[in-house]
C-alpha cells in the first residue's frame, strides 16, 4: 500500500463534503432553469434571453480564466497555504484576478458587438423580427456583461477557499445565484405576467431580467468573498502583470485558456443553431442544465479533492502515490457517471414531462427536450473521464495534452453540429445533443488514454470496472422501462410521468447497487468507508492485487 489510508480518506470526504454543496447549486439551477421556461416559454424572446445571460458565464469559464481558477490557481496557492502565508495567498490570487480582469476588458466589448449579430443571423421570422430581436439582446448583454468580471472574483475566492480545503462554502455559492434568478423570475411573472404570450416585450421587462440576474451573481460573488475573507486571505484585484509567481501561472495558462475556450465555442455554437427553432435554445439550455448535473455531483467534487492531493504528490516526486490516486478518483467518478447517463437515456420521456412547465409544456418544447437529452447523456461518461485526467495533467503541470484532446472533441462535435443545418429547426435540437456527445466521448477517451500511458498504468486495470459497470447498467434498463411504462400507462398526466420518474430512478439504483454489491464492487465499498469517514485505499487496490 503506497499512499496513506488517511490520504484516501480525506479524498472520500472532501469529495463528499464537495459534492453535498455541489447538489443544492445544481438542484437550485434545475429549478431556475425550469422557471425560465415556465416565464419565458419556447419563443425567440426566451432563446435570446437564454443565450445572453449564458454567455458571462460562457465568456468567463471558457475564453477567459474560469477553469484555469479551480485547476491551474489552487495549485500555485497550495505552496503558500502550507507555509502558513496569507499574505502571498493574497498577492497571487488577487494577481491572477488583476491579470484576468485586464483581459475581460478587451473581450466584452467585442462579444457585446458580435453576438448580437449572430443572433440576428440565425433568427427565424422575417426583418422587422429579427431586428427587434438583435436589439433585444445587445440591451441584455449591456446589462448582463458586469457579470464576467463578478464570476472572476467568485472564481478566485473560491480557489482560496479550496486551497484551504474549504470546500463546501464555495460549492454552495452559486446557490445564493440560483435563488436570486428565481426571485427575480418570479418578480417577473407577477408584474408582467407570462413573456411567452405577449406579442412584444416592454423594455421594462428587459431591464428587469438583465439587472436582476446581475444582482444574483453579485450575491455569489459576496459570499465566496467572505468566505475567503474568513480563511485570513482578503481577495481583491491587484497587478498581477508585475508578479512573477502570477505570470509563471499564466504562462502556464495560455494552453488551458485556448482549450476551455474551445468548450465554450461548442456550447455557443450548438445554443446559435438551437435557435433555428422558436425555444430551441431554451430547451438545449435546460437539457445541458440536466446534463450537467451527475457531472457537477459527481465529477467536479471528486476532481477538487483530488487536485490539491495530486499536486502535492507531483512536487515530492511521489508518482506511484500519483499514479494511484488518480485511478482512484477516475474508478469512483465513472463508477458513478455511467448509471446517471444510462438513466437519462431511459427515462429522457419522464424528464422531459416532469420539467417543462407553462409555455415549455407544448408537443414541440417536450419533444425537442426530450429528444436533445435522450442523444447527449452518452456525453456523461466522455466529460466526466476528460474531467478527471485534466486534473491529473494540470497537477503534473501539463496543459499541451489537454489542449490536444479537447481540439479532437471540438472538430467531432463542430463537424456534426454543422451538419444539423440540412435538417429542421427542433429535429436539429435532437442531433445537437448528439454533436456533443459524441465530441465528448471521443475528447475523453483520447485524454484518459494519453494519461494512463503517461503514468505507466497497465490498461488491464480498468478492463473489470469496465465489466462491474457493463452489468450493472443492462440489469437496470429494463426494470426502469417497466416501471415507466406501467406508471405512464396507468396513472397518467403530469402525476404519472413525475412517479415514473421517480420510481424508474430508485429502482434503477436499486438494482445497479444490488448487482455491485453481489460483484463485490471495490467503488461501492470505498464508498461506504467514505461515508463512515473511514475509507482505506486496501478496498480498491486488492482486485488489482488479485
Amino acid at each position: 500500500m503506497t499512499a496513506t489510508r488517511e490520504e484516501f480518506s480525506g479524498t472520500a470526504r472532501d469529495s463528499l463534503v464537495a459534492g453535498v454543496g455541489t447538489a443544492v447549486s445544481r438542484l437550485t439551477g434545475v429549478a431556475r432553469v425550469v422557471m425560465v421556461g415556465g416565464v419565458l416559454g419556447p419563443t425567440t424572446f426566451g432563446d435570446t434571453f437564454q443565450l445572453t445571460n449564458s454567455l458571462p458565464n460562457l465568456v468567463y469559464y471558457g475564453f477567459l480564466a474560469g477553469s484555469l481558477f479551480a485547476s491551474l490557481l489552487v495549485p500555485a496557492l497550495v505552496r503558500h497555504v502550507d507555509a502558513g502565508d496569507p499574505d502571498r495567498t493574497a498577492r497571487v490570487s488577487g494577481g491572477f484576478l488583476g491579470f484576468s480582469w485586464l483581459a475581460m476588458l478587451v473581450l466584452v466589448p467585442v462579444v457585446v458587438l458580435v453576438i448580437p449579430t449572430a443572433i440576428g443571423l440565425l433568427a427565424p421570422g422575417g426583418e422587422a423580427a429579427v431586428a427587434t430581436q438583435t436589439d433585444q439582446a445587445r440591451l441584455l448583454l449591456l446589462l448582463m456583461c458586469p457579470q464576467v468580471f463578478l464570476y472572476a472574483l467568485s472564481g478566485a475566492s473560491a480557489s482560496v477557499l479550496n486551497a484551504h480545503r474549504r470546500f463546501a462554502l464555495a460549492a454552495l455559492a452559486p446557490a445564493v445565484e440560483n435563488v436570486g434568478m428565481i426571485a427575480m423570475l418570479a418578480a417577473t411573472w407577477l408584474v408582467y405576467g407570462s413573456v411567452a404570450e405577449q406579442g412584444g416585450q416592454p423594455t421594462g421587462v428587459l431591464v428587469l431580467l438583465g439587472l436582476g440576474s446581475t444582482t444574483a451573481v453579485a450575491a455569489n460573488a459576496a459570499l465566496a468573498w467572505a468566505g475567503a475573507r474568513s480563511s485570513g486571505v482578503t481577495v481583491r484585484p491587484r497587478a498581477g502583470w508585475r508578479d512573477p509567481e502570477v505570470m509563471s501561472v499564466v504562462r502556464r495558462a495560455v494552453r488551458a485558456v485556448v482549450q476551455a475556450g474551445l468548450l465554450a465555442l461548442q456550447m455557443l455554437v450548438l445554443l446559435l443553431l438551437a435557435g433555428r427553432a422558436a425555444g430551441g435554445t431554451v430547451a438545449l439550455q435546460m437539457v445541458f442544465n440536466f446534463y450537467s448535473l451527475p457531472i457537477e455531483l459527481v465529477a467536479t467534487p471528486v476532481g477538487l479533492a483530488l487536485i490539491p492531493r495530486l499536486s502535492r504528490m507531483h512536487r515530492a516526486r511521489q508518482a506511484r502515490d500519483f499514479r494511484e490516486t488518480y485511478l482512484e478518483g477516475l474508478d469512483l467518478a465513472l463508477f458513478l457517471a455511467v448509471p446517471a447517463a444510462i438513466g437519462y437515456v431511459l427515462l429522457a420521456g419522464p424528464v422531459a414531462h416532469s420539467i417543462a412547465v407553462g409555455a415549455m409544456a407544448s408537443a414541440a418544447g417536450v419533444g425537442m427536450m426530450a429528444g436533445a437529452l435522450a442523444t447527449i447523456a452518452p456525453g456523461i461518461v466522455g466529460q466526466t473521464a476528460f474531467y478527471i485526467s485534466m486534473q491529473a495533467a494540470y497537477a503534473r503541470q501539463d496543459t499541451r495534452t489537454p489542449l490536444v484532446s479537447m481540439s479532437i472533441q471540438t472538430a467531432v462535435c463542430l463537424s456534426l453540429a454543422l451538419a444539423t443545418l440540412a435538417v429542421p429547426g427542433e429535429q436539429a435540437v435532437r442531433l445537437l445533443g448528439a454533436a456533443y456527445a459524441a465530441g465528448a466521448l471521443v475528447g475523453g477517451l483520447h485524454l484518459t488514454r494519453a494519461m494512463i500511458r503517461r503514468s505507466e498504468l497497465p490498461a488491464r486495470r480498468l478492463a473489470p470496472l469496465a465489466l462491474r459497470l457493463s452489468v450493472g447498467a443492462l440489469a437496470m434498463a429494463l426494470p426502469v422501462l417497466v416501471v415507466a411504462e406501467v406508471l405512464v400507462a396507468n396513472v397518467g398526466g403530469r402525476a404519472g410521468w413525475l412517479l415514473s420518474l421517480v420510481l424508474g430512478t430508485l429502482v434503477g439504483a436499486v438494482v445497479f447497487l444490488g448487482v455491485q454489491l453481489v460483484m463485490r464492487s471495490p467503488e461501492l465499498a470505498a464508498l461506504r468507508h467514505g461515508v463512515r469517514g473511514k475509507a482505506s485505499r486496501q478496498v480498491l487496490t486488492e482486485e488489482v492485487v488479485q
